[in-house]
């Protein structure tokens, strides 16, 4: 009874991230590191993301920020971000990707707007947490 009590104030004053990624150690991993500090959601496939973005809006709650990945096995990470901005566009967006993106992808993604940040793999769990706090104020 404590224990809900608690995470339902946290959920008013922290501030929440949905992390998406196909594969699980990371999700894990992403979780264990920032939930002393945020309420954290975690999806693995591009659809079940929008799905839960969705679903959010419609209790009138809100993802802060989104760590996305760009490659997952449904959809990629860049159609997921077109998607969320057409549902919220005060969503933060950091694209983590194992992969050297071209240089017209990463333009076109950042020039529209889709993402606010792109971080490479493997991640420094240091720098993943600067990246959020400088997104998220």
């Amino acid at each position: 009874m404590i224990r809900r009590q608690i995470k339902n104030i946290d959920r008013k004053t922290r501030k929440s991230i949905l992390v998406c990624d196909d594969e699980s150690d990371l999700l894990l991993m992403f979780q264990i590191h920032l939930e002393s500090q945020y309420n954290v959601l975690t999806v693995v496939s591009g659809k079940a993301c929008i799905d839960k973005i969705n679903e959010l809006k419609k209790k009138n709650e809100m993802i802060d920020l989104v760590l996305l990945d760009y490659k997952l096995g449904d959809i990629s990470g860049e159609d997921v971000a077109r998607k969320i901005r057409e549902i919220e566009k005060n969503i933060k967006i950091l694209m983590i990707t194992a992969f050297e993106l071209d240089d017209h992808i990463v333009k076109n993604m950042t020039q529209k707007k889709y993402v606010d940040g792109i971080i490479n793999k493997p991640i420094q769990l240091e720098e993943l947490s600067k990246k959020i706090e400088e997104r998220l104020g």
